[in-house]
């Protein structure tokens, strides 16, 4: 073993199927035995990707990818696109740490670049592989893929994974936590396939060994999902009801000529009886002739009512009532004229003093303020 051969993949004797990769971080000549023990060391996730493609489909038999760029690095988060045998291409989240800032722009690179490259040329996004390989893609993956590799499929499937667009969507990831399920969550509303692929990291004498794993991520459900909050119902306040009030009884009007018996019962407001309506009212003379009773006993006088305050018997109603009103005609009255308005004295375009060429008479001194003096003036205003 060397230094040269940095990265690999090769079949665990201990496991059947299962694979690893591999990395020599010092030279030791002659057989050495390796005893991996789990490793606290970070790595870098973008180069492990870069450096060994196939690391992506070691562990569900997809198609093995046979290269991968970097397209993005922000902070702690970088993204790389990787693309398989038969032209496929994937988008893969390499986030430093699992911060809820490096998940988060993880997140916003994927989604930008899956419409950045959405309708992309094949020969535009041939040109950003070759570049950073140095070398043609057809080159690079002849040099690379098993034998039968056809060039003109890998062309016609890139075209068709680029017109497509919805590239599925690796996240890379040492342990799964709940910024990890919310950002799941969040790529897969945008209907995108997410595979979150776990790394375990291994170390045994220099030899670095990485291994796949899938990592169950327990997404949070929706907002549908969930249970919803129980209402606790407002105590409802007592209503006082007013106790029904009883009706006449209409039992007795589809026979014609049936006596009208109304039921009996006690009042709901008194613990009297009711009074029956029907029995205070007289019964006609067919019913008199037919019931078989003495006439004397029949215009026998009503019992006398005394009144609650005296002893004296209560007098006829007819008594009680109040003489007619005689009505008197109602005389109308015609209004009073209003009086008329004083007469304005009317001037007749003379005025007095110098312009009408008279003059007034003089007053004399001694009749200012004086009843005389008053009745003076108003002759000279009237003329």
């Amino acid at each position: 073993m060397s230094s040269d051969a940095t990265t690999g993949s090769a079949p665990n004797p201990g496991q059947a199927g299962a694979a690893f990769c591999f990395r020599l971080k010092q030279e030791r000549p002659g057989w050495n035995v390796l005893l991996p023990v789990p490793s606290k060391a970070t790595i870098d996730l973008a180069a492990l990707v870069c450096g060994a493609p196939e690391f992506l489909g070691m562990n569900d038999g997809a198609a093995s990818c046979q290269a991968a760029v970097v397209l993005s690095e922000r902070g702690d988060a970088r993204v790389v696109a990787a693309v398989d045998e038969v032209g496929g291409v994937s988008l893969v989240g390499c986030p430093a740490q699992l911060t809820r800032g490096a998940l988060t722009a993880v997140t916003q690179e994927l989604l930008v670049f899956n419409g950045r490259l959405w309708r992309m040329p094949p020969e535009e996004f041939s040109a950003v592989f070759e570049k950073r390989l140095g070398r043609s893609l057809g080159d690079y993956f002849s040099s690379r893929a098993d034998i039968g590799w056809s060039e003109n499929g890998f062309r016609s499937g890139l075209r068709q994974s680029l017109e497509r667009g919805l590239f599925p969507t690796v996240l890379l990831l040492t342990e799964s936590n709940q910024d990890v399920a919310e950002a799941v969550a969040h790529l897969k509303s945008h209907n995108l396939t997410v595979k979150s692929l776990g790394v375990e990291l291994y170390e045994s004498h220099g030899v670095e060994i990485v291994v796949p794993s899938v990592l169950a991520v327990t997404e949070p459900g929706t907002y549908e999902e969930r249970e919803p909050a129980k209402l606790t119902p407002r105590p409802t306040p007592p209503q006082f009801r007013t106790p029904p009030r009883s009706q006449p009884s209409t039992a007795g009007v589809a026979e014609v000529g049936a006596p009208e018996t109304a039921p009996t019962g006690k009042a709901p407001w008194s613990d009297r009886p009711a009074r029956n309506a029907a029995a205070n009212e007289a019964a006609p003379v067919e019913q008199v002739a037919d019931s078989g009773m003495p006439e004397s006993e029949l215009a026998a006088p009503a019992p006398v009512k005394k009144m609650p305050w005296s002893d004296q018997p209560a007098p006829p109603v007819a008594e009680i009532e109040p003489p007619p009103v005689e009505a008197k005609p109602v005389t109308a009255v015609p209004p009073a004229p209003k009086p008329a308005p004083p007469a304005r004295p009317v001037w007749d375009g003379t005025m007095p003093g110098v312009m009408a060429g008279k003059r007034p008479p003089r007053r004399s001194p001694q009749d200012y303020g004086t009843q005389k003096g008053h009745e003076q003036a108003r002759e000279r205003h009237q003329q």
